[in-house]
């Protein structure tokens, strides 16, 4: 590939939509990518001990390199989507789902470890904070998601200001260590970083997996593109390579520091681990200085977990608008406009799991990792599949290989070690795939749509919908208009038609030839997968496109003779759709065109033969084409 601007990179935009410069990239990942700093030392000591600084250290390759191929995944999807849009692109829209909910993962554990993390800092210097850091962090949030529901929003221009106080506030604290460390204290930094240990495979592999939770945040990146300058490569390039030297110089060497200065009563202590950096900023700089870090911290640690609820409903309405999710969360609040329903599950989520682990930052790191490295590794995997395909197998396509490899070591040890985090990922992943296959087949609209309430405002709902398709198209009937036309135009064959299929058009032409009559019904369903049907945009390009298939087949009937009715309704089912019409419309059959799909396809998507099936009447027909 060239080093030029991606030809698919978008040159058209609205500028005033393109705010992000390379400065305000890195403002925006370090808000993220730079809280890690605050609670890892600590988790990482409990797992390594004095080991912890090297593990860090070691991570740092895998992170650069990683790094590096989420720049290219900006400027390959311009439109942002990040792990959803690679895998999607790489595999297909079902590996987009797996690394849509992979994410929420993620973002459910960046929520409840940065605002316990956050309250934990303001319980070093108020301590009522620490005596009550569950219910806090569990109010700190229900906050945050009550802010997002009235629709107040981050800003690039605070994560600018955050960014800068933090970086500072950070160098001052490693200035004043440096200043104020004696003799016995570089020897103690000498020993962490020579002396020899007898760690055994399993522990430097266990060390490895776990230093990666430093550079958690990293993809957050991926989802900035449709706002960076252009060119997004330049941009995006630029602002990762700030945000790669300011973890060079931060990470580790606040670690470093933290575990060889700091006092082995103080490391001890569960309550100091969880914020070793605001007691090394006492030691190294006493109380103004501690007072510092904690100010910075907590406020950075808690707009890191706004971000993720943010990112969490984000993806939540993505996969709804894809249909892999209820629609009801794409419902939004009569008075703010927000998407109140997916903001209250993306916060309610990360506070259950803080209850569940009653607030202990070791378990909720752990826990963490199952969602972070696994979207890491359908990141790197899918962007290396990419490569392979447009034949880029040099260097850098195996630079991009050891990356995900790297990263697969450390996400396949967790899975082996953290047996608790595997369960637990293994448990929301698998919820959210059963709902995203229950959406999709129809499990839950069937139950529910079986209520006379729910039922009737679907009605009410496909009336207006098609109500506006009489007021807007000459061309294609609603129902409602083919029905009452059926003693003029009497038919035996009701065709399903959603694509071009001339083999299908003329099979029902014949059949219908056959019985001694002139007219087919020709019927387009726009199924609105979710909990409740809502009326349809008749002028989006999906809708028009869709209409060109049954007039294409009204003018290849009329060729023969025959008079082709094109019908459209709209329906939470398409088997539903289709039985309702073929008995409004009087027809004994109904013809649909059949492919040759997997079984994972139609435990996906659902199988239309197999509800036709079992669901038309007794007295009409199923009579399928190819």
């Amino acid at each position: 590939m060239s080093t030029a601007t991606p030809a698919h990179e978008p040159k058209a935009l609205e500028t005033s939509l393109r705010q992000l410069s390379p400065l305000l990239v890195w403002a925006v990942v370090f808000c993220d990518i730079g809280t890690s700093v605050y609670y890892v030392p600590g988790i990482l000591y409990q797992q390594a001990r004095d080991a912890a600084p090297l593990f860090v250290l070691s991570t740092m390759v895998g992170f650069v390199l990683l790094a590096l191929k989420y720049v290219e995944i900006c400027w390959r999807n311009p439109e942002g989507g990040g792990v959803v849009t690679v895998a999607a692109a790489a595999f297909n829209p079902r590996w987009g789902l797996v690394g849509g909910l992979l994410i929420c993962i993620d973002y459910f554990l960046t929520s409840a470890i940065s605002s316990v993390s956050g309250v934990s800092y303001i319980g070093s210097v108020v301590p009522f904070f620490d005596e009550h850091k569950v219910s806090i962090a569990i109010a700190a949030l229900i906050l945050l998601g009550a802010i997002n529901v009235i629709g107040i929003r981050e800003s690039a221009m605070i994560s600018l200001v955050m960014a800068f106080a933090a970086m500072i506030v950070n160098l001052i604290v490693i200035g004043v260590t440096l200043l104020n460390t004696g003799a016995e204290g570089w020897q103690s930094i000498w020993n962490v970083l020579t002396e020899q240990r007898e760690l055994g495979g399993k522990e430097m592999l266990i060390g490895y997996a776990g230093a990666w939770l430093a550079f958690s945040g990293l993809e957050s990146i991926s989802q900035l593109s449709p706002a960076m300058h252009l060119p997004i490569k330049r941009t995006a390039g630029r602002g990762m390579w700030v945000v790669i030297g300011t973890m060079l110089i931060t990470s580790p060497v606040l670690t470093l520091f933290s575990v060889a200065l700091l006092d082995p009563a103080t490391k001890a202590d569960s309550a100091a681990q969880e914020r070793f950096i605001s007691e090394l900023a006492a030691l190294g700089g006493g109380y103004p200085v501690k007072v510092a870090v904690v100010a910075t911290a907590s406020s950075l640690l808690l707009f890191a977990a706004n971000t993720a609820i943010i990112g969490t409903y984000h993806v939540f309405l993505a996969l709804a608008n894809s249909h892999f999710m209820p629609e009801l969360l794409l419902v939004r609040n009569h008075r703010f406009n927000t998407p109140h329903l997916a903001i209250l599950i993306a916060t309610l989520f990360p506070a259950a799991v803080i209850l569940m682990t009653s607030g202990d930052l070791a378990a909720l790191g752990e826990l963490y990792a199952f969602g972070l490295l696994g979207a890491f590794v359908l990141s790197s995997l899918g962007l290396d599949v990419i490569r392979w395909r447009e034949r880029q197998r040099g260097g850098l396509f195996w630079l991009g290989v050891l990356t995900t490899v790297m990263v697969m070591v450390a996400w396949a040890t967790n899975l082996l070690v953290k047996h608790d985090a595997t369960i637990f990922g293994g448990v929301m992943l698998g919820l959210g795939l059963i709902v995203a296959i229950g959406t999709q087949q129809k499990w839950f609209t069937d139950m529910l749509y079986g209520a006379p309430a729910i039922a009737r405002r679907a009605r009410e709902a496909i009336a207006e919908s098609e109500s506006e398709l009489e007021s807007k198209s000459r061309e294609v009937l609603s129902l409602a208009q083919a029905v009452a036309l059926t003693q003029l135009y009497p038919s035996h064959t009701l065709l399903g038609l959603r694509t071009a299929n001339d083999s299908l058009v003329q099979e029902a032409i014949l059949r219908e030839k056959g019985l001694g009559g002139t007219t087919v019904y020709a019927l387009y369903i726009e199924e609105r997968t979710g909990l409740f049907v809502r009326s349809s945009d008749l002028d989006s390009p999906e809708n028009k496109d869709a209409f060109k298939p049954l007039l294409d087949a009204a003018l290849k009937a009329e060729r023969q003779g025959m008079q082709l009715i094109p019908i459209w309704t709209v329906s939470y089912n398409a088997v539903e759709g289709m039985v309702r019409a073929a008995e409004a419309l009087g027809v004994d059959a109904v013809m649909v065109g059949v492919t040759q799909r997997s079984s994972v396809y139609h435990l996906i998507r659902g199988h239309v033969v197999n509800g036709l099936a079992k669901r038309l009447p007794a007295h009409i027909r199923l009579v399928l084409c190819g």
